[in-house]
């Protein structure tokens, strides 16, 4: 063979040797490429899942604090029952004058039905709902239903979960 002929073998075989190399990258790219896209959908769909779980806590919460808060026999029952619910600030909302609790002779009892929950997301780690219900009371004997308004204000606590922080009396629906 001549020089210039061997220039060439040499040439192609390094074109080809070349092209394998770069087939074989293409390929590695091509897998890595899938393996982040597989990833990034599994996470997108655990992210999805996290936060319809983290959502759907506070909900929860929201419901067995007004269910505890507003169903009790005796004024103190009341109290002692949402206190693990709730933030420090949020437990002082409860009686917002700063006496003590309530403690009474008298036959009060109080029971929710009807709840109906209207949440508004300011944050991951705040939400707040506004929550609509028929509160019936009954003081020594006499009972009235009235349908009530209140709306609690829910803080994300590290370690501790959904807590209420606070919670405020709207007022009640008057109507026919």
């Amino acid at each position: 063979m001549e020089p210039f002929q061997k220039k060439y073998v040499l040439l192609i075989f390094i074109m080809i040797i070349g092209g394998a190399l770069l087939l074989f990258y293409i390929i590695s790219l091509k897998a890595q490429l899938q393996e982040v896209k597989s990833n990034q959908s599994r996470y997108e769909k655990e992210i999805k899942r996290l936060k319809n779980v983290h959502g759907s806590e506070a909900a929860l919460l929201n419901e067995t604090f007004l269910d505890k808060f507003f169903t009790y026999e005796h004024t103190e029952d009341r109290y002692k029952n949402v206190e693990t619910l709730m933030t420090d600030q949020g437990f002082a909302s409860t009686h917002p004058s700063g006496a003590e609790i309530p403690s009474t002779k008298e036959s009060v009892e109080s029971s929710l039905s009807g709840l109906k929950a209207y949440e508004y997301k300011a944050s991951k780690m705040e939400t707040a709902y506004i929550n609509e219900f028929e509160l019936t009371t009954e003081y020594n004997g006499v009972s009235d239903t009235v349908t009530t308004l209140v709306k609690t204000d829910l803080l994300y606590v590290k370690n501790k979960g959904w807590k209420v922080n606070d919670i405020e009396y709207i007022g009640e629906l008057t109507g026919n």
